[in-house]
């Protein structure tokens, strides 16, 4: 404090300074030599900055500050709760990713059944449409099964097993089979062999592929009938 020029500073502004009263040695210095009135503050038990403010210029430049001091409970109760609240959520993030992990499995194995089933479905009725389809094949087959059997049974009756009819009837089955020749009955006399066809495409059919071995005798159109010689 002797070299600088705190006091001549402190004295040439009409400062005021707060001091403790353990700085005995300096209120001595600062009322010698500077001359500047004090006051002291008998508060040895307290700290200073609690009562300072009261006696220091409301114009003074600084900052006022108060330091509080929070007691170890509170600061262990504020820890706690902290410490519980990010578990919390922590876990609650734990669980909304295992939620949403759970959701989208189900998601695709819904997606999944999903598929199976229209696949299951798709050929389950292609499976019946099948076995549908074969049933009428089967049906349709038995007609024509039972119909080829009664036109068997009419020709056998008007069939007389001689060495010509027999050699007619062969180049006749012959003939319908090479060109696929459907037929509803057959009669033969002697030479003459009469067909009646089982539709129109067939008769034409036949009229367009004449065997060499036959002669055109007549035809009827409206009966799908032809009736041939053999040469």
């Amino acid at each position: 404090i002797n070299k600088s020029r705190i006091l001549e500073l402190l004295q040439h502004y009409e400062s005021k300074i707060l001091l403790s009263t353990k700085a005995h040695e300096i209120f001595n210095l600062i009322s010698a030599k500077a001359k500047l009135p004090f006051k002291m503050i008998q508060e040895d038990k307290i700290a200073l900055s609690k009562h300072s403010i009261h006696h220091l210029d409301k114009n003074a430049n600084f900052i006022k500050h108060y330091k509080k001091y929070l007691p170890w409970y509170f600061k262990f109760i504020f820890l706690f709760a902290l410490s519980f609240i990010i578990s919390i959520v922590v876990l609650s993030l734990i669980d909304f990713a295992q939620y949403q992990n759970a959701k989208t499995t189900h998601i695709q194995n819904e997606i999944s059944q999903n598929k199976i089933y229209e696949i299951q479905e798709k050929q389950s009725q292609k499976l019946k449409a099948n076995i549908e389809q074969l049933q009428l094949e089967i049906q349709t087959q038995n007609l024509l099964l039972e119909k080829y059997s009664e036109q068997l049974s009419k020709i056998t009756q008007n069939f007389k097993a001689d060495k010509n009819t027999i050699l007619i009837l062969t180049k006749a089955i012959a003939w319908l089979n090479h060109h696929s020749l459907r037929i509803s009955n057959l009669m033969i006399d002697k030479t003459l062999i009469t067909i009646e066809f089982s539709n129109e495409e067939d008769f034409n059919k036949a009229l367009q592929f004449t065997s060499p071995q036959f002669s055109l005798i007549s035809q009827d159109k409206s009966l799908h009938e032809i009736t041939l010689r053999a040469l």
